[in-house]
């Protein structure tokens, strides 16, 4: 009876990391349309939760690992699939995981997508602030790691 349990548990967890995962696709397509729209306000909460979704679903993708190392898989894909044939009654299982594994590709896209887009963005705000400094006389002035090297001789923005 306790492998029973032990596959209805099993079974339950992979439905709830399944659905978390689909969230998170949700989460990182609610944070490109932020960065698309120039929504920074929204940015910050965006990430906090980010985080949180992304460490809930690598607590569940261990708790995956280790049922499946318990039950002499290894704990991998490999071994999920392994699982999954040695279950044929959980035709369940079969669909959540392909589903987990149609989410996580997707959510590797999106995040690809959302790191260029912030790169995208963050070459625009250094090009801006160039300008600004050589409107204002400031030389763009890098010391030899990237740094900016202070001017003593600039005037302050807005300093008459």
């Amino acid at each position: 009876m306790k492998a029973v349990a032990n596959t209805a548990e099993f079974m339950a967890n992979l439905l709830i990391e399944r659905n978390g995962a689909g969230e998170f696709v949700s989460l990182l397509k609610t944070e490109q349309e932020a960065l698309r729209d120039g929504a920074a306000e929204r940015l910050e909460t965006l990430a906090r939760d980010k985080l949180k979704m992304a460490q809930h679903l690598s607590a569940l993708a261990q708790q995956r690992a280790r049922h499946l190392a318990a039950a002499g898989f290894s704990p991998d894909a490999q071994g999920m699939e392994s699982w999954i044939a040695a279950h044929p009654r959980n035709a369940g299982a079969a669909a959540a995981w392909r589903d987990l594994r149609r989410f996580a590709e997707e959510a590797r896209a999106l995040n690809q997508a959302n790191g260029a887009l912030i790169n995208l963005q963050l070459r625009h705000h250094q090009q801006m602030l160039t300008a600004l400094g050589i409107a204002c006389g400031t030389p763009a002035l890098y010391g030899p790691h990237g740094q900016a090297l202070p001017v003593s001789h600039a005037r302050q923005l807005g300093a008459a």
